[in-house]
């Protein structure tokens, strides 16, 4: 039986493993760890990491990622999940909505979707609540004055003063 300094240990050498999921490597299915996870190849299916995640710039991931904390330089297409800091580098695409802890990103990241920042209740909930609907006020329609165009040249008309100027002495 482990004591509790012996797990402690165990559970600090786990999370401090990492595995790592190279450029000419394709997995087809989920994956899960406790340790730290990077990935420079593809991954179609969902990803769950108990600490950091770390998407190279060749990395593909094709499902959805819940991280303790990530760093993202590659392509995700789906939800993200990070408890804490997600890191978006300049290289990075992700197409789908984020939820996490905090939010740094670097010019040139692309992010299509919605984000949700805060703490989490429930780590397990992958799903970015909808927005709340706010009511828009209504439309107000203003009647504009009807105008009338005169086909009649303003020295014509004599109720017209465009065009007629008369001087008198006081003036000039």
């Amino acid at each position: 039986m482990f004591t509790n300094k012996e797990d402690d240990a165990r559970i600090t050498e786990i999370s401090n493993s990492s595995n790592t999921i190279s450029k000419d490597t394709s997995i087809d299915g989920n994956v899960e760890t406790t340790g730290n996870l990077r990935i420079e190849g593809r991954i179609k299916g969902n990803i769950r990491a108990r600490s950091k995640v770390v998407l190279g710039t060749s990395g593909e991931v094709d499902g959805k990622v819940f991280a303790q904390t990530a760093d993202i330089e590659g392509t995700i297409k789906g939800t993200v999940q990070v408890e804490g800091m997600l890191t978006l580098k300049s290289t990075a695409n992700i197409k789908g909505d984020i939820k996490t802890g905090k939010l740094a990103m670097e010019a040139g990241a692309v992010f299509d979707g919605k984000c949700k920042m805060g703490s989490f209740k429930n780590p397990d909930d992958l799903s970015v609540a909808e927005p709340e609907k706010t009511e828009e006020p209504p439309i107000v329609k203003r009647e504009t004055p009807s105008v009338t165009k005169s086909t009649t040249k303003p020295e014509n008309n004599p109720e017209s003063k465009i065009g007629k100027t008369t001087l008198s002495s006081t003036q000039v």
